[in-house]
């Protein structure tokens, strides 16, 4: 029947879609060591000691002299940046030689031509300041706040907390860098010590469990405008050269502000009654109401924290695709 027909021929279709889902998978942590480079890792802009052995042609094992990217990300195309690699057992990304052209580079020896690849990323931080859990969708910067809230930071690093790991060892770590009012700088603030946070996630706030916690700012010395940055503290070259943060202030102040605490009721004001010279008249005078000061709280509502961000998919080797789609059609061939 039809309808047999057309299961009997999706099912090599099927098989081929699941050989291509197989080979896509997620990206794999480098290994053993975090300067050890597979095929297909990411690596980052001023790193240093790499180990691109495992580039190498595995049948020839000749040394690689360049990583090549080509227009398109296709080696049969335009030849658009050359790094030169004088060691493949220790090599350093130069952000000089990089050159702003980050993605997919192509390992080169003269002998076997193109061999691995490997991404090239930069190693980039953002720094957010926000209300406490689970009030983390209401950010402060630029904001005037009570001495009564409590905050937390937001770090996000896209690419460093997804593709700096090994064998389930994030070792990126970076400091939040307080500025007070006053000009003195600290990497603690309320109690906290912010210094030395684990990039274990491409997001994290400094009160998720396992963090420091939440900031009370009623522990701090004092009001007025504070400012903050996240940088880099490991790798030692990432510390050494990769830009910090944008900075974000905020600005604590004895008032009513945004606060995650139960509000302090206000008193009602009542008004005094004026003395007035008593005239005959004919009828009564209606009685007077005392007005009354109405004040508004503003009360931050809940919100649900978005999930983490997935690390991004390593991209396909153009031989497997072609591989699946080949015994996909010949499987249909077969069967007509």
């Amino acid at each position: 029947m039809a309808s047999d027909r057309i299961l009997r021929r999706g099912l090599p279709i099927l098989l081929a879609v699941c050989i291509l889902a197989l080979c896509a998978g997620q990206a794999t942590a480098r290994g053993p060591a975090i300067s050890d480079i597979q095929p297909y890792d990411t690596i980052f802009v001023y790193e240093e000691g790499l180990n691109l052995t495992q580039l190498r042609n595995a049948t020839t094992d000749n040394p690689i002299t360049a990583l090549r990217k080509y227009q398109g990300d296709n080696p049969e195309k335009s030849l658009i940046k050359s790094i030169p690699v004088t060691d493949d057992t220790n090599f350093e990304v130069q952000d000089l030689l990089v050159g702003g052209e980050y993605g997919t580079y192509y390992a080169f020896s003269p002998k076997d031509g193109v061999t691995g690849q490997v991404m090239i990323r930069k190693p980039e931080i953002f720094l957010d300041v926000v209300l406490a859990s689970p009030y983390h969708n209401e950010r402060l910067e630029g904001l005037s706040v009570s001495e009564n809230t409590r905050i937390a930071f937001k770090v996000v690093c896209p690419d460093v907390g997804a593709f700096y790991t090994t064998d389930g060892v994030y070792p990126a770590t970076v400091d939040i860098v307080v500025t007070h009012p006053g000009g003195a700088e600290t990497t603690a603030i309320g109690g906290m010590n912010l210094a030395g946070l684990n990039v274990s996630s491409t997001r994290f706030y400094t009160d998720d469990p396992g963090r420091p916690g939440p900031i009370a700012l009623s522990g701090l010395r004092e009001v007025g405008t504070y400012t903050v940055r996240a940088k880099w503290s490991e790798p030692a070259a990432f510390d050494a050269y990769a830009p910090d943060s944008e900075p974000v202030t905020f600005t604590v102040g004895k008032r009513v502000g945004i606060e995650t605490g139960t509000p302090t009721p206000t008193p009602t004001a009542t008004a005094t009654p004026t003395p007035t010279v008593t005239t005959p008249v004919p009828t009564t005078a209606a009685p007077t109401t005392a007005a009354t000061a109405v004040t508004a709280t503003e009360t931050a509502t809940p919100t649900t924290v978005p999930p983490a961000t997935t690390p991004t998919a390593t991209p396909l080797p153009v031989w497997a695709a072609v591989a699946a789609l080949g015994v996909a059609f010949s499987l249909i061939g077969r069967r007509r």
